[in-house]
């Protein structure tokens, strides 16, 4: 029992630490190719259909966000291992990692339609009807099948779900330490 406890603690830690590593090298790329598009706004590294600037903005936020919700969950999973169970502090690690998946879930979002403008047909939206129409097919087109961004909003509620839980058991762990 020891051992699979072991190694399954070894391998959330690898896998934290991949992640932490992985979106720092990725942060540091896509700035070191950002500068030099600022200055000349040339670019290799990017396809033509592709809004450069908004692209690199948006990998910088996201990549940022990935190295801080590893670090926060390094940081959790260390003091869970440590004593065992959760503290007010989870609680505020929750809300980052909840805010960040939203976050990382409008720059696609952003990213996606910026990328896809011409699949939107903006000059098409003269009646209420159309506008509906034409919402509605290019929510589910671009957000639902094309590049799906509704994990990012199913995770922050999963979370939020999680959160619920080490509310209430807080509250429940503040009485009986109360009352003994």
């Amino acid at each position: 029992m020891r051992k699979v406890m072991f190694s399954k603690i070894f391998l959330i830690k690898i896998v934290l630490w991949a992640t932490i590593f992985f979106s720092a090298q990725a942060l540091i790329y896509h700035i070191r190719w950002f500068i030099p598009f600022l200055n000349h706004q040339t670019t290799p590294t990017l396809f033509a259909d592709k809004m450069p600037m908004l692209w690199f903005i948006v990998q910088i936020c996201s990549n940022s966000i990935f190295l801080i919700v590893g670090l926060l969950l390094l940081n959790l999973f260390r003091k869970y291992q440590r004593t065992g169970f959760f503290d007010k502090q989870t609680l505020r690690v929750f809300n980052a990692i909840i805010y960040s998946c939203l976050g990382l879930a409008l720059l696609g979002i952003i990213q996606t339609i910026a990328n896809n403008l011409y699949e939107v047909h903006l000059q098409q939206w003269t009646s209420t009807v159309s506008v509906a129409n034409l919402a509605l097919r290019s929510f589910t087109t671009l957000l639902i099948f094309k590049e799906p961004q509704t994990m990012y909003f199913l995770l922050a509620i999963i979370l939020w779900s999680v959160k619920q839980f080490v509310t209430k058991a807080l509250i429940i762990k503040h009485e009986n330490e109360s009352f003994v």
